[in-house]
């Protein structure tokens, strides 16, 4: 239930990116800095990791993400991070289903390729 709280909520930009600032330090600065660098809201950059996660996670995926979240003061807070930060790490591809992309969106290096950043840009522009 928390799993999918998370994603429900945290899929449209706006609350992702007030999340985002909730958690703050040295993760929202990460963040805005890597959607800078793709010229995107940091919003914008994280409902996208968070659509992905919804997309690719499997049922094992979740559950463990689950029992992390589980217990915790601010569980949607904190699953959000888990999320993002593997991202960040570059362990994730993703897509942004949304607008129908088929391509991988982030290369495993953890940059975007090319066309994703320049699916990106339209997409945050409509």
């Amino acid at each position: 239930m928390l799993v999918t709280d998370l994603i429900h909520s945290c899929s449209n930009d706006k609350v992702a990116q007030a999340a985002t600032f909730c958690i703050g330090g040295v993760f929202a600065e990460r963040v805005l800095a890597v959607a800078q660098e793709n010229g995107v809201s940091a919003g914008r950059f994280v409902a996208v990791v968070v659509r992905d996660f919804a997309l690719r996670a499997g049922e094992t995926e979740r559950a463990q993400l689950a029992r992390e979240m589980a217990g915790c003061d601010q569980p949607i807070l904190s699953g959000l991070r888990r999320v993002v930060e593997k991202a960040l790490e570059g362990g994730a591809q993703f897509a942004d289903d949304v607008k129908g992309f088929g391509m991988p969106f982030v290369r495993r290096d953890g940059g975007l390729s090319f066309d994703a950043a320049a699916e990106l840009r339209r997409a945050a522009a409509r």
